[in-house]
């Protein structure tokens, strides 16, 4: 029972301390509307890219409360990859869809 509640306490000490950070996205008609938490709080300065779009170059960093806005100009619907890097060095990614609205 001892060597149980060892690894079970373990475990549990293990998955205390990773930081959950999370990326949400705001799909726009101009863009996207990008939000970083970590561990439930807003990640200010965190600098967010986008890694599979050639026509979207430089990073944009979060304001105080954990959000920034990227520009973007699709001619196609398609899945743009996010890139968010903390200012403690985390790294996060997220897939997310973006339509074009044909008027």
């Amino acid at each position: 029972m001892k060597k149980v509640n060892i690894a079970l306490s373990s475990v549990l000490i293990a998955f205390s301390s990773m930081s959950f950070a999370d990326i949400s996205i705001s799909d726009t008609q101009n863009g996207a509307w990008i939000k970083v938490t970590d561990n439930g709080k807003p990640s200010a300065n965190a600098v967010v890219s986008v890694e599979n779009q050639p026509q979207v170059k430089g990073t944009y960093q979060t304001d105080d409360s954990g959000r920034v806005f990227i520009p973007l100009s699709l001619n196609s619907s398609r899945s743009v990859k996010y890139k968010a890097v903390t200012e403690d060095g985390s790294e996060f990614n997220r897939f997310a869809f973006h339509g074009v609205q044909k008027r």
